[in-house]
């Protein structure tokens, strides 16, 4: 099962290009980078919406209320759509590659600070040898790429 999990989260990973690709062109077409993201979120909003009434549809008359938890943990939403709109820009300025590379490097080295602290209640996984050697690694991979 776990290294099904760790297959599927590859899989994800890999799409995530893909959809950068498509929405540089959605933008070329609709009218630049934000309004590509826009109608990518639409189309993306109804694909949720139809997922969750699929799977189950109670959950969307019967939402659990949010009011007691963090204000933060409504930001996912604008992290979302600044990183959409940002790759759907900046990708029709630099190669596909580089920007991955860069947004997989400033996820890790973001990663490993929350894991390490605890951050917004995640779980602590103190960072280590193995751990700094892998970011390092990732650097130089970006250096590579980026040459």
């Amino acid at each position: 099962m776990k290294y099904m999990l760790m297959a599927a989260t590859f899989f994800v990973g890999a799409i995530i290009p893909i959809q950068a690709v498509l929405n540089a062109r959605l933008g070329q077409q609709t009218g630049g980078a934000m309004m590509g993201a826009l109608m990518s979120f639409i189309t993306g909003t109804f694909c949720l919406i139809l997922f969750n009434v699929m799977a189950n549809a109670s959950a969307l008359v019967h939402v659990q209320p949010a009011a007691t938890s963090p204000w933060y943990i409504w930001l996912g939403g604008l992290i979302g759509a600044i990183f959409v709109a940002f790759i759907t820009w900046v990708n029709v300025k630099q190669s596909f590659a580089l920007t991955f590379a860069l947004v997989v490097a400033g996820q890790i080295f973001v990663s490993l600070l929350i894991d390490h602290y605890g951050l917004l209640g995640a779980t602590v996984s103190t960072i280590n040898l193995q751990k700094i050697i892998g970011a390092a690694l990732i650097i130089c991979g970006v250096i590579l790429i980026k040459i």
